[in-house]
């Protein structure tokens, strides 16, 4: 008899559930339990830079000027903050470098030097960091982008400057060592020098330091008791000297004419916002979308015409100079904006005659 009744019981269900499907809508798909949802956009990142020289030297102090530019410009909407740690070389480098990855802060350490060694022992312990090496040599690959300013085009102009201006016939230029993004822009002003005047004997002093301005001075000196009248001051220390003879002097890097206004004509300009702007590209990518750095092997740098770098302005310079002189230096920028004039990076050590 139970049985029974709960047979009609549950007999009856079935026909007012099959009932019931049969008067309602279709079913409201659901999402594939696969399906990834995508992750919302970062709206802040945190950046770490470690510099081998102090903050002042101008390869640091120009990436640091263009990296505040981009911080207040806000690319995507990001709050961006920036730390960093100067004169790290030697076996302080790796710590450096681990604590600030072990601090689960930081989205970007940005090495701005020749790190690969010590970037390539512990990148791959963090592998959503993205590792940035800037400078030669390097390497790049996985998290790891290799980066570098080249400013042999407008260290060209400034060639032309000085082979137009020149008294004695002798142009040198102080530097530090011969790598990559040393050789260039060396090698680009004596091209600009030649272009113009071929007869000019060239000098070169490698002072085989990052930062010594008094080595700068003593090498300067030295070229100026030979002759010179124009220096590229590819290092600090050189317009000291300048200045007591009274020569000309090309800054580096940065615009430096306020240094030394009486004898700095022009300075090349190095902009790193370009670079800054694509390595944040490249970490949003990867926040967004969770897909793995795949970095380029090779060396990443962008031209004057894309807003690497450029010359700095003449000041006074630009009335004291022979009219015809400025006329021909700023076609020969314009130029190579418009890619009429096409000045290729030397990477070779300057071969002086």
């Amino acid at each position: 008899m139970l049985y029974k009744r709960f047979l009609r019981i549950s007999t009856l269900l079935a026909i007012v559930t099959l009932f019931a499907a049969g008067c309602s809508g279709p079913a409201t798909e659901q999402p594939a339990a696969e399906e990834e949802v995508a992750a919302e956009e970062p709206v802040e990142l945190n950046i770490a830079a470690i510099f081998m020289s102090p903050l002042e030297e101008p390869w640091n102090l120009s990436w640091v000027q263009s990296m505040e530019g981009v911080i207040e410009d806000q690319p995507h909407g990001l709050t961006i903050n920036l730390d960093y740690t100067e004169n790290v070389f030697g076996a302080d480098t790796e710590r450096v470098m681990r604590d600030y990855a072990e601090s689960g802060k930081y989205q970007i350490i940005w090495a701005h030097s020749n790190y690969s060694d010590e970037t390539g022992n512990i990148r791959e312990d963090y592998p959503d960091i993205l590792w940035v090496v800037a400078a030669d040599p390097n390497e790049g690959g996985g998290n790891q982008y290799y980066l570098n300013m080249l400013v042999h085009e407008p260290a060209y102009l400034m060639g032309m400057l000085a082979g137009l201006t020149t008294k004695t016939n002798v142009i040198g230029a102080v530097s530090s060592f011969p790598y990559v993004d040393v050789n260039t822009p060396l090698n680009g002003f004596f091209e600009g020098v030649k272009a113009v005047n071929p007869e000019v004997e060239l000098k070169l002093t490698f002072i085989e330091s990052w930062y010594d301005p008094f080595l700068a001075a003593e090498a300067t000196r030295a070229q100026i008791a030979i002759g010179a009248d124009s220096i590229y001051a590819e290092r600090f220390g050189v317009f000291e000297a300048a200045n007591e003879a009274g020569v000309y002097a090309f800054g580096h890097f940065m615009d430096q004419n306020e240094l030394s206004p009486d004898v700095v004509i022009s300075s090349t300009v190095a902009k790193w916002d370009p670079h800054i702007r694509f390595i944040i590209e490249e970490w949003l990518t990867h926040a967004t979308t969770g897909e793995p750095y795949n970095a380029p092997t090779d060396m990443i740098w962008f031209t004057m015409a894309e807003g690497g770098s450029d010359l700095a302005p003449l000041y006074g310079f630009e009335d004291t100079l022979p009219e015809d002189v400025v006329e021909q230096v700023m076609q020969a920028r314009q130029n190579i904006l418009d890619g009429t004039l096409v000045i290729e990076p030397d990477p070779e050590p300057p071969r002086i005659e």
